[in-house]
């Protein structure tokens, strides 16, 4: 028996010399200063470990937006990689509470806890990925007791790059830039296709194609109990943030997660505190409230979603803190040198690299491993009672279901909302007969969401309206300010009815329901609308608008009444070197509603001929100042202005990615406004046309950054953090053709107007009409605001004639994240106007 165990023995010291260490495939340690790793690096890294390794194993789950192939690594046993599919259909079934009490309970003692780790989703933030080949190697070869106790217990499912085609692009500018000047300089475009640093905004509203993927793996397949979500903007000088997450709880999130998620963080700073390391933040700045993060969505479907926030020191670029440099307060006001309860052991300066950024976050990594391999069928039996409470409460009702009635305003819009809620793991019904539910009868195809489902608490999260809590200072304080965005009630932001039943009813109804899109319609009150027409005009086929915005078709429709003469839009969207997420958003959303378009640069403003080339030119979110002039050569765009060591690290962009549109690309963004193009501006870039051309608007708010830093905010003046709010629309507009009356528009703030033109004077090239106004009364749909009365019966979106052109301008941002479909009509509309001839 000694010479078996000895053999064994040998053999796994033969196969785990054979693994592959970092160092040994990259050439260097991931790690080192002034070195990253790109994707084919990581990925053909993580291919050896599979060769040369039979605890780990790689599956691809999609594809990225630039069309890179996705992967996630499993990594455990041997044992338990070769019995892989049963152990995810036993926490299937454990997550949506398919089972009896004594099945959940034997099923807990068979299964292994599933925790995912992520990697890189803020491509920018480089540490992630670049720790990612360390975690796998250490969770493959460790041969101690913890480690082995993890491959026993846990399935790991790593996504070693969560963003390929972001990290390709930093990698690739940060390997052009290291040993110059520039070494710092800021990408100049976003590290997403569309989204940039929104790409960890989008986990309800699924627009993007990597967001759709890992969707499917959390919510349909495989329903880790811990989602660990990696970041790195920690606030200096703490070197990383864990939970707790601070102030305020949104009351959706079910108790027994919090608490584990508090349990978890517990456990991280406690590894943080055995191995000497300071630094250690919690409580502060990342709240519970917001649902819509990587680390958020997943704690409404009764997992511990946690994130991490490791200090960067400036992609691969080590640098030396004097103590001197360090602020004496956090933005909440607690000391940075002392001890406090969520800040127990001060960082207190020195040197910090990537690889010191690792290093902490491999601690963190195995102090949730060892937590879930020691807890293991606890973790397995919680995820039953969660979704097994759910769908009791469920039935109680207050409320008993959501229906969604098929006779919809917008249908379009409908489908689309039902689809990403079922994508989301959200049981979506249909009505095979009539049914009556809250004294009113529903036909046959009315589709409902019952409550009684396992994650009830995202299904009434994203369905109700929300109330944001004024959490103050003392009795009469300043209102604490939510992290992200404080109401984002989905049917409101889609234009959606969804009628709220409240007492149980009984319905014959499919699991499978029809949720396919109808062929497009020509109804103006429908988005797909826009499909249609672009089709269309694709086609040869002339289309027409109504002066009451009926779409006319010849062969179709007569033309006695038609009012617009419809043409394929010619639509620029300026795309600046400083990296805009709105811009992309903008583009996201002609994208989707295929209208043809071109993202224009500095130089095509200068070069002149923009009326020969557009009919409309979009101007998305960025301040006056931005557009005009951008980053200016030889200015510091980013770091700290200090001394020594520091002064190396501030960040100046590349000469070629410096400027904006400059005074001149100013005026002839005003020709082409005067010789009839249509310029669209949103939220902030509407303080460039309001200043610069003579209009006669003045702008009554000032405007806030969407970044704005502090934790608080005063109660004096207009406050909407990111909320619904209802308006009233012209409906006999072109620019709001197809909108109810009556709707609600989100915003994060933005700006409205005061015409000053006397009403004798305005009219024809001097015209400027409102076109959506906020409401009189009543103005909160969902979400905080203060400072109302400011606003009130103000216009929020105008229609203003310049020479012989147009200026649109949004005092909000109206394809937001791209979530607000209800608002989408008022940007197409416009764009289709700007080419369109008035007959």
């Amino acid at each position: 028996m000694r010479k078996l165990s000895l053999f064994a023995a040998l053999l796994c010291c033969a196969a785990l010399a054979a693994v592959p260490e970092p160092k040994e495939h990259f050439g260097y340690s991931p790690g080192d200063d002034y070195k990253l790793a790109d994707y084919q690096d990581v990925l053909s890294y993580f291919q050896k470990l599979e060769k040369s390794s039979d605890r780990i194993k790689l599956a691809a789950f999609g594809k990225s937006s630039l069309g890179k192939t996705m992967y996630v690594a499993f990594v455990s046993s041997a044992e338990n990689l070769a019995r892989l599919d049963r152990l995810r259909e036993i926490n299937r079934r454990l997550a949506l509470g398919q089972a009896s009490p004594e099945q959940a309970r034997r099923l807990a003692q068979e299964g292994k806890v599933i925790v995912w780790i992520d990697s890189g989703l803020h491509a920018s933030e480089v540490a992630p990925v670049q720790h990612s080949p360390h975690l796998a190697y250490r969770m493959i070869t460790d041969e101690s007791d913890e480690v082995r106790r993890i491959r026993q217990n846990v399935i790991l499912m790593q996504i070693p790059v969560i963003n390929p085609d972001g990290l390709d692009w930093v990698v690739h500018w940060h390997r052009k830039n290291v040993g110059t000047p520039y070494e710092q300089a800021p990408l100049p475009h976003l590290y997403h296709r569309y989204a940039g640093h929104d790409n960890n905004r989008d986990w309800y509203m699924l627009n993007l194609e990597e967001t759709r993927h890992v969707t499917r793996l959390l919510f349909q397949e495989w329903f880790p109990h811990v989602v660990y979500n990696q970041h790195q903007s920690p606030e200096f000088p703490a070197r990383i943030f864990v939970p707790p997450y601070a102030e305020p709880l949104n009351p959706n999130v079910p108790a027994a997660v919090m608490e584990g998620i508090h349990l978890i963080g517990s456990a991280m700073k406690e590894r943080f505190a055995r191995e000497n390391k300071p630094g250690i933040l919690s409580y502060h700045g990342f709240d519970a409230w917001w649902n819509g993060g990587l680390r958020t969505v997943p704690a409404f479907h009764n997992m511990h979603g946690i994130l991490t926030e490791t200090a960067g020191s400036g992609f691969a670029t080590p640098r030396t803190y004097p103590s001197s440099e360090l602020p004496e307060r956090f933005r909440n006001g607690i000391p940075t040198r002392e001890p406090s309860i969520f800040y127990q052991r001060p960082w207190l300066g020195g040197r910090w690299g990537l690889s010191d950024a690792i290093d902490y976050m491999l601690t963190a990594d195995l102090a949730i491993l060892d937590l879930a391999a020691t807890r293991a069928s606890h973790f397995l039996h919680k995820a039953w009672e969660m979704a097994h409470a759910n769908i009791e409460l469920g039935k109680k009702g207050k409320p008993f279901a959501y229906v969604v009635p098929a006779d919809q305003w917008d249908r379009h819009s409908a489908i689309e909302m039902l689809r990403r809620l079922q994508m989301a793991g959200v049981v979506v019904e249909q009505a095979k007969e009539p049914f009556q539910a809250n004294g009113k009868s529903y036909p046959a195809g009315t589709w409902f969401m019952p409550v009684a489902q396992p994650f009830r608490a995202y299904l009434v999260d994203l369905l109700e309206p929300q109330k944001y809590p004024e959490i103050k200072t003392g009795q009469s304080g300043p209102t604490k300010r939510p992290y992200d965005i404080a109401g984002w009630t989905l049917s409101m932001m889609m234009g959606v009815q969804v009628d709220r039943i409240v007492e149980p009813f009984q319905a014959q109804s499919s699991s499978d329901p029809d949720l396919r899109f109808s062929e497009p319609s020509l109804d103006h009150r429908d988005t797909s609308s826009f499909l249609a027409t672009m089709d269309l005009l694709k086609k040869g086929a002339r289309v027409r608008w109504a002066a009451d915005g009926a779409i006319l078709v010849e062969g179709r429709a007569s033309f006695d009444h038609a009012a617009y003469e419809l043409a394929t839009p010619r639509v620029a969207v300026y795309e600046s070197f400083t990296a805009n997420m709105d811009s992309g958003w903008t583009e996201w959303l002609l994208d989707s509603f295929r209208v043809p378009h071109t993202m224009i640069r500095n130089a095509d403003f200068r070069n002149g001929g923009l009326r020969a080339r557009f009919d409309t030119i979009v101007l998305a979110s960025q301040s006056a100042q931005s557009i005009l002039h951008g980053n200016r050569e030889g200015e510091r765009v980013g770091g700290r202005a200090s001394s020594g060591a520091a002064r190396s690290l501030i960040s100046i962009q590349r000469p070629e990615y410096t400027g904006g549109i400059s005074l001149a690309g100013l005026a002839a963004l005003d020709d082409f406004v005067k010789a009839g193009g249509t310029l669209l501006a949103f939220d902030a870039a509407t303080d460039l046309p309001v200043q610069f051309f003579p209009l006669p608007l003045t702008g009554r708010l000032r405007t806030r950054p969407d970044n704005e830093p502090p934790e608080e905010t005063s109660s004096t003046g207009l406050y909407s953090p990111g909320s619904l709010l209802r308006v009233n629309v012209e409906t006999s507009d072109p620019v709001a053709f197809g909108m109810p009356k009556e709707a609600v528009l989100f915003t994060t703030g933005g700006q409205v107007w005061d015409i000053n033109l006397l009403p004798e004077y305005n009219k024809g090239a001097r015209e400027v009409k409102p076109v959506v106004r906020y409401a009189d009364k009543n103005l909160l749909a969902s979400g905080w605001l203060s400072g109302e009365r400011s606003v009130l019966g103000k216009p929020v979106l105008v229609h203003a004639r310049h020479g012989q052109g147009r200026v649109v301008l949004y005092g909000f941002r109206p394809q937001f994240r791209g979530q607000t479909f209800g608002a989408f009509r008022l940007v197409l509309n416009a764009i289709y106007l700007g080419s369109a001839r008035r007959l």
